[in-house]
C-alpha cells in the first residue's frame, strides 16, 4: 500500500504528467526513450510515469529540457525553491529584455538580480547553472572532460 500523495507531489505531477504526454513519453514503449533523453534509470522513469515519486533534483535540468519546461518550474513545483523565484525570473525577463545579449552575468549577479538571497536557493540555482553550462560545454566537446584526461 502506498501513501497518499502530498500536495507537493500533486503540484509536481500536475505540471509533469501533461508535459510527459505532450512529449509522447506516456505512449506504450516510450519509457526507454525517456530514459535515454533524461538519464533517468529504469525504476525512476517508471515511478515518474506512474506519478509515484518525484525524481532527484539533479535530473531536473535534463527532464525539463526533454519536456520543454523551465527547470525553475520543476524546482518550484517540487517545493525545492519558493514560487517567488519563478516570479522573479519572469519579472526579470519582462523588465530587462534590453540586457539580453548585452554582456555576460556571473551566476552570483544573476542570482542577485533574480532575488535569490538565501543559501539553499543560491546553492540550488548555482547547481542548475553549473549543470546547464556543463552540458553546453560537453556538447561543444563531445569527448567530455573524462576523454580529455
Amino acid at each position: 500500500m502506498t501513501d497518499a500523495p502530498t500536495s507537493r507531489e500533486e503540484r509536481f505531477f500536475a505540471l509533469v504528467l501533461p508535459a510527459l504526454e505532450r512529449a509522447g513519453y506516456t505512449a506504450y514503449g516510450m519509457q526507454q526513450k525517456l530514459m535515454a533523453d533524461t538519464g533517468l534509470n529504469k525504476s525512476t522513469a517508471s515511478r515518474l510515469l506512474r506519478a509515484e515519486t518525484i525524481p532527484h533534483v539533479k535530473s531536473f535540468p535534463a527532464l525539463a529540457k526533454a519536456l520543454g519546461l523551465d527547470p525553475i518550474e520543476l524546482l518550484v513545483a517540487a517545493e525545492i525553491v519558493p514560487p517567488e523565484y519563478l516570479e522573479s525570473q519572469q519579472a526579470l525577463s519582462e523588465t530587462d529584455r534590453s540586457q539580453v545579449g548585452s554582456g555576460s552575468l556571473t551566476p552570483e549577479e544573476a542570482a542577485d538580480k533574480l532575488g535569490i538571497h538565501d543559501d539553499v536557493g543560491r546553492f540550488t540555482f548555482f547547481a542548475v547553472v553549473d549543470k546547464l553550462t556543463t552540458d553546453d560545454a560537453d556538447e561543444a566537446n563531445p569527448g567530455g572532460a573524462t576523454a580529455q584526461a
